[in-house]
């Protein structure tokens, strides 16, 4: 069986994908290690993983600038803001370090955006594969990136490849540059779009989301192949605190309220969203569980209507929820598909507005831009939210279509073809 390490960057979210892919392919006898910024080592720790450390530290690198990440009108904002202050900051280190952690690998598998790990695989020589939880690296003339944020109806094609164009020629501006130097000085070509088609593996790219979400596009490269979610977010260790438990068998029905697990080092950024969503909740008659930003929710009532917790697993509270409000987080909005509730995504930044406009294609749930997310606006979402029977049918019918999707079972034979293809090359 083969070496793989698993190397991934971000938050806490952006995790969870990575450890089902890891504990699937343990499954299938495999050795798996992972490579991973501080932040988080522990949680990979806990799941009895080895790893090893990346340079780089994502919350002490975008911290100074949540004010800019979250708020914008498009996209573009937020992603040249990480771009610049942590994306392409610490590159070569970054590359150094993961090098040392795939010594004797047969195979990487890494994030989409993670610079480094192109540049590592190349210099090792060793097949890599990417996994993304959006496409929105991967244009099509079939698809609108969100540009826009949320406009009504389909746009026509040539629209759409405008869209795209616009974005790659900022990508390209952003990461390029860096990204080059560092190849010119380790002796490797240049490449073209880091951040998005060039960072492509070619011989794997999987996007790990529902075909029923993300459709899998006729122009996308032979590379690229859809696999279904890949859900994981309960930690061995974990057990439901008997707050939680006795408030979600209250009588009243319960509304999840997050905005994303870099919520809780926001300072506050994110506070008029929680506000006016928890408000929303209450005032339709509803209760609100906060999760993940619990000082928000501590001062919005005292009346046992609302909880605030720093984590629980969406896989095990959403069922017990009537609907969620949430950001538009790719597995967030997974989550709430998975157990078949309605969900308002209120996207404030990144793919966010791409996956808002995804989850409200599906009939399951609604976006709302967090600019047009006013008192008035949120209680008529929320409102319907718990009354409308087409939307709450809609969920329950994507529910179990979802249920039979296997994505964890289909990227690691994905991954097993591909070290397949390794092998009867070398032998060649």
């Amino acid at each position: 069986m083969a070496r793989i390490v698993i190397s991934t960057i971000g938050v806490r979210g952006d995790l969870n994908p990575f450890i089902a892919i890891g504990k699937g392919l343990q499954a299938r006898g495999h050795d798996v290690a992972f490579a991973l910024e501080p932040a988080l080592q522990t949680a990979v720790a806990d799941e009895g993983f080895p790893f090893e450390q990346l340079t780089g530290d994502v919350l002490h690198a975008l911290s100074p600038h949540l004010s800019t990440i979250v708020g914008g009108l498009t996209p573009i904002g937020s992603v040249r803001t990480i771009a610049r202050n942590w994306l392409t900051v610490e590159l070569a280190a970054k590359v150094k370090d993961l090098e040392a952690a795939c010594a004797g690998a047969d195979l990487l598998i890494a994030r989409a955006a993670h610079l480094a790990a192109p540049i590592a695989a190349e210099r090792l020589g060793i097949p890599w594969v990417q996994v993304t939880m959006t496409a929105l690296t991967i244009p099509s003339a079939h698809a609108d990136p969100g540009l826009i944020p949320l406009r009504a109806g389909r746009a026509p094609r040539p629209a759409n490849r405008a869209a795209w164009a616009a974005i790659e020629f900022v990508t390209r501006r952003l990461a390029d540059g860096r990204v080059n130097d560092l190849r010119r000085e380790l002796g490797l070509p240049p490449t073209r779009n880091a951040m998005g088609r060039g960072g492509h593996s070619r011989h794997l790219t999987a996007v790990a989301i529902s075909p029923l979400v993300s459709r899998h596009q006729p122009d996308w490269p032979t590379y690229v192949t859809t696999t279904g979610y890949c859900f994981w977010d309960v930690p061995s260790a974990w057990h439901s605190p008997k707050q939680l438990t006795t408030f979600l068998a209250g009588p009243d029905p319960v509304v999840a309220v997050s905005f994303g697990s870099i919520a809780p080092f926001a300072g506050g950024v994110l506070s008029p969203l929680y506000e006016t969503a928890v408000g929303a909740v209450l005032a339709c008659g509803a209760r609100a569980l906060v999760v993940g930003a619990d000082r928000e929710a501590s001062t919005l009532a005292s009346d046992g209507r609302v909880l605030g917790i720093p984590f629980a697993p969406f896989s095990q509270v959403y069922p017990r929820c009537a609907a969620a409000i949430h950001h538009g987080g790719p597995y967030t909005a997974g989550e709430a598909l998975r157990a078949g509730i309605p969900s308002l995504a209120v996207p404030w930044g990144i793919d966010q507005f791409f996956t808002a406009a995804q989850l409200q294609r599906t009939g399951a749930g609604w976006a709302l831009h967090h600019r047009r997310f006013s008192d008035v606006a949120a209680r008529r979402n929320v409102e319907a939210l718990l009354m409308d029977g087409r939307l709450r049918r809609c969920a329950k019918t994507m529910a179990a279509r979802i249920a039979v999707e296997d994505g964890v079972g289909m990227l690691c034979d994905a991954v097993e073809s591909v070290l397949q293809r390794s092998v009867q090359l070398s032998r060649t």
